[in-house]
């Protein structure tokens, strides 16, 4: 069920005046809206924490599109996963965008992990996913079942250390590459 407009224009705007607000956020279509924000604002570079991004909010049409546009204009694309499945990526609309875009050269690094990152202040220690964008923007998914997160589009202090900590799993020696290339060998990008 599409977000309503109320919470689509207050997302939006945030997201356009470069208003350093801190917002919660929870439930798929909303966590879509961010994210689409995210991609849209984003010029350098945006790091994606998820498990696959082969079903829920990585299915997602209006997501693979943002996605995609970001790429297009030339941005560089991080994306590391910890539930990667290479079965469910062969039937993901956004797997076969990301194999087109790197058959073409284009910036977008995807790697496996099998770390499981929480808030360190967190006593049951939930694993958190996130994505960054221009070390400037963030969401960061604290209950990942329920999609609750918290979300700003301009605070670079904790954007950057999230990217920092993003950067160090991603250079993990147990961080693999994906490849994604050869992952649709009938050539159905």
């Amino acid at each position: 069920m599409p977000v309503d407009k109320q919470y689509a224009d207050f997302v939006r705007s945030l997201a356009r005046s470069g208003d350093g607000r801190t917002f919660l956020n929870s439930d798929e279509d909303k966590a879509v809206e961010v994210l689409v924000n995210l991609f849209q604002i984003s010029t350098e570079e945006v790091r994606i924490f998820a498990g696959n991004l082969c079903e829920h909010v990585g299915d997602k049409p209006e997501y693979i599109i943002a996605l995609s546009e970001f790429v297009e204009r030339g941005g560089k694309l991080f994306i590391l996963l910890n539930n990667y499945d290479k079965k469910k990526a062969e039937g993901s609309n956004l797997f076969k965008r990301l194999a087109y875009f790197k058959s073409l050269g284009k910036p977008i690094f995807i790697k496996s992990t099998p770390a499981h990152p929480y808030i360190v202040s967190d006593k049951d220690k939930k694993e958190v996913h996130f994505t960054v964008g221009d070390r400037k923007a963030f969401r960061i998914e604290t209950d990942i079942v329920n999609r609750t997160a918290v979300c700003n589009f301009n605070l670079p202090e904790m954007a950057d250390e999230t990217a920092k900590f993003f950067d160090s799993l991603f250079k993990r020696e147990d961080a693999t590459e994906i490849d994604v290339e050869n992952l649709f060998e009938d050539g159905d990008k």
